[in-house]
């Protein structure tokens, strides 16, 4: 296992980019096999139909969404 921390970026009207060594597992516990990719997009906009890898679908339903948090409460 890696000390580096995992790097979240939020993208501006796109998805969560994660890098690192990444463990992504679904709601039962079963691990998806991302083995080998040093990064992965995370759809935010819930258009995929990669879910819940990002496809690129944001841009076709103009997903808008700023990417600095306007309320940290």
């Amino acid at each position: 296992m890696s000390d580096s921390p995992v790097k979240i970026t939020v993208r501006p009207n796109g998805p969560f980019r994660v890098e690192g060594h990444i463990l992504l597992t679904d709601a039962d516990g079963k691990e998806w096999d991302i083995a080998g990719k040093p990064a992965v997009s995370l759809c935010r906009c819930g258009a995929s139909e990669k879910r819940p890898f990002c496809d690129g679908s944001h841009n076709k339903i103009n997903f808008q969404c700023a990417a600095t948090p306007t309320n940290l409460t």
